[in-house]
């Protein structure tokens, strides 16, 4: 056997195999053995087929075959003496038999890692947005609170914005005379009702009817298709009233015997929210500037994988909201996901390249608290999700991703932060980089 590998384009690399004799012969006697006994071809019975008919007929599955079984037997062994290692798929692009000697010669191709030259992190600046903890971001939590936990009071007066207004409806298609009937409820001001409906609602009272005439109802594309009228009944108007700010309502929360106790309760959470949220955001601008200053050659063939990717998941996106995937323009939507799969792509590299700076570890124990975290996250079992992380071969993908956050941390201690005052960013290149691995 013989291998030559060469530089092609950027970072592909070309691999030719040269193999002579026995091991050509047995893949040839393999295939045309299968091909003869499972083929049918008129004038011939089945295991009595000539190869030369076999071969006319089959040729790129034969050489298809050869080819693999070749490559399954050596290119491992000689990919590691040639010292390369794809960072992706090995793709087939040329194969040459002679049955008289035998002899194959096969040609492959792939990307390999780029060269990456790392910077001095103590000469990089990161600038970060200067955002401070404060009472406010209490109180507007606060109020989240009061209104999740809002009653609906019953009232006699006018309907105004912000109640609760429920009806019964009359719905006639004024073409077919088609009826549809029914209750429903809505808050005036929120928009489930139509605009035409809540003007129509407000100074109303419980027990009022109303009626509109003609009007409009469209099509998912705003095209007008019929008219409709409605007669609506007042049955009830209901005001929302918040909780007050008291022991029980601490008691409620479960954050204490006192209202003084539970703010100061929420208060710390919230800022140790903060704080984690503001880390995060730190890590994530340091990302985006070592991204920026390193400058490499980037595989195409991950830059394919993670955009395919992504527009997979952009695919079910909209059709969890209705949209027909196969009605929406595919190459419009994969020319908005490959910047972000770029910089998914060479962000994984450069960490990965830092990890190796720094003789990054990752223990059996931090990745099983990685797979109780994510398990949470996702509301199921640390044994079932382990179990099925297992079964799809992801575990070596949870390893990689904790080892690039151990990297990006690393860094974080070498390069200097500064504050600024925060101002309209455009958005930055920047995409997940946990799902969709490549690894």
């Amino acid at each position: 056997m013989k291998a030559t590998l060469k530089e092609d384009k950027g970072l592909y690399r070309e691999l030719t195999l040269e193999v002579e004799g026995a091991e050509v012969k047995g893949a040839l006697d393999e295939i045309y053995q299968q091909l003869s006994h499972t083929v049918s071809i008129p004038g011939f019975r089945k295991g009595k087929i000539p190869r030369k008919i076999l071969r006319k007929r089959f040729a790129s599955t034969v050489e298809k075959y050869v080819a693999d079984k070749l490559l399954e037997k050596y290119l491992e062994r000689v990919l590691e003496e040639k010292g390369v290692k794809p960072v992706a798929d090995v793709y087939l692009t040329k194969v040459e038999l002679d049955e008289e000697k035998p002899r194959a010669v096969i040609v492959v191709k792939f990307e390999v890692p780029p060269e990456i030259e790392l910077k001095n992190l103590e000469e990089i600046t990161v600038e970060v947005p200067k955002v401070e903890f404060s009472q406010e971001q209490v109180d507007n939590y606060i109020n989240q609170l009061r209104e999740q936990h809002a009653q609906w009071k019953t009232v006699d007066r006018e309907i105004k914005e912000g109640d609760l207004v429920e009806v019964e409806y009359e719905i006639t298609d004024t073409e077919s005379g088609e009826k549809e009937k029914g209750e429903t409820s809505a808050v005036i001001g929120e928009g489930l009702f139509r605009k035409e409906i809540e003007e129509a609602l407000v100074g109303k009272k419980a027990g009022d009817e109303i009626e509109l005439k003609g009007l409009p109802i469209y099509d998912q594309d705003g095209k007008e298709v019929g008219k409709v009228d409605i007669k609506l009944k007042v049955k009830a108007v209901k005001e929302k009233v918040l909780p007050e700010l008291n022991d029980e309502f601490a008691k409620k929360l479960g954050l204490g015997e006192t209202w003084e106790e539970a703010r100061k309760k929420i208060e710390e959470q919230l800022k140790e929210q903060f704080e984690k949220a503001k880390e995060q955001q730190k890590l994530e601008k340091l990302l985006v500037k070592l991204v920026e200053v390193h400058k490499f050659d980037i595989p195409e063939s991950l830059v394919r994988k993670e955009a395919d990717i992504l527009l997979n998941r952009r695919l079910q996106e909209l059709a969890s909201l209705g949209i027909n995937p196969h009605q929406v323009d595919r190459q419009k939507l994969l020319n908005e996901v490959i910047p972000t799969a770029v910089f998914n792509v060479a962000s994984r590299l450069l960490l990965d390249r830092l990890a190796d700076e720094f003789n990054v570890e990752v223990t059996q124990e931090e990745i099983e608290q990685e797979i109780e975290n994510l398990a949470k996250a996702y509301n199921v079992a640390p044994e079932e999700l382990k179990k099925s992380l297992q079964e799809q071969g992801l575990i070596e993908v949870v390893k990689a991703d904790l080892r690039r956050n151990k990297a990006l941390k690393e860094a974080a201690k070498r390069v200097k932060f500064v504050e600024v005052e925060p101002k309209e960013e455009k958005e930055e290149g920047k995409g997940e980089t946990k799902e969709g691995e490549n690894s």
